[in-house]
């Protein structure tokens, strides 16, 4: 009877924070000695208190992991810790050394394991000598390779995307352009999310968004996220929108590097201007 209630506690408490990172987002599991966890969104993971426990993580299979210590630094916990990318009995470990940076990331951003593919596995080569925390990310793939005209970067937080391309398209181009990199254009719902991405990329270029009033003229909408700009956030520059393009409709909205990046509505077929995409778990 005491085998079989052994069994079905640390099972318990494994449905339980699974249960909890469904439905909020965040949980914390107890330091049970391993188990498997699905990540909706974001969980926290106390370090067991016993040698050679293993975790089994996984997330949604267009997603990966990214793992990051609350309370202490990643790499001193690599000590007591091996961090697998996929959870098959070989599969790599992934070191906080040897990954790669995007050259336009946050600087401040936590040491961080991103893995290739949406599950990993932990395992605890010996219990750590304080009060350990890892916290485990759904997290969007970030590219490295869309070329010389482009820059990506993690530039609002460690589990979003964005890239910037260089190369001047129509907004319905640039879209399609992010689509097929299974992005989106950019949205700018928060004067923090903007300053971030001049943080970035500065206030050299204009970039086509995802903001347009093309359905019904006026009513301006982030096409990517579904989203009405009114009452939220927004940056016109002065007396814009204006509607008066050289060839009629200005439908879509860029930033406007000659104002310190406040909006100009254009054309969205026929001008062409560099553009952001995003990624967001």
């Amino acid at each position: 009877m005491a085998c079989k209630m052994m069994k079905i506690i640390p099972i318990f408490f494994i449905l339980l924070a699974t249960l909890l990172s469904s439905s909020y987002g965040n949980a914390v599991v107890s330091p049970l000695c391993g188990g498997r966890v699905f990540v909706e969104n974001t969980i926290v993971i106390e370090a067991p208190v016993h040698e050679n426990c293993h975790w089994d993580i996984q997330t949604q299979e267009d997603r990966i992991l990214v793992i990051t210590a609350v309370n202490g630094n990643l790499k001193e916990a690599q000590e007591f810790l091996a961090i697998h990318d996929g959870s098959g009995k070989d599969s790599p470990i992934l070191l906080v050394e040897n990954q790669k940076t995007h050259e336009r990331s946050r600087k401040d951003l936590p040491q961080a394991v991103y893995t290739t593919q949406s599950t990993a596995s932990i395992r605890f080569k010996k219990a750590p000598t304080s009060n350990l925390q890892l916290k485990i990310q759904k997290a969007v793939i970030c590219p490295f390779n869309l070329g010389t005209e482009s820059q990506c970067g993690r530039v609002i937080d460690d589990v979003s995307c964005y890239c910037a391309t260089f190369t001047k398209r129509s907004q319905v181009s640039q879209r399609t352009y992010c689509y097929n990199h299974n992005m989106k254009l950019l949205s700018l719902e928060t004067y923090e999310k903007e300053q971030a991405i001049h943080v970035a990329w500065g206030y050299e270029a204009r970039f086509w968004t995802s903001l347009t009033d093309a359905i019904d003229e006026g009513t301006w909408y982030w096409e990517s996220t579904d989203t009405a700009l009114f009452p939220g956030y927004s940056n016109w520059c002065n007396r814009q929108p204006d509607d008066a393009g050289a060839f009629g409709g200005e439908d879509c909205m860029l930033t406007n590097y000659e104002t310190n990046g406040c909006w100009n509505d254009g054309d969205c077929e026929k001008d062409e201007f560099d553009a952001i995409c995003q990624a967001i778990p």
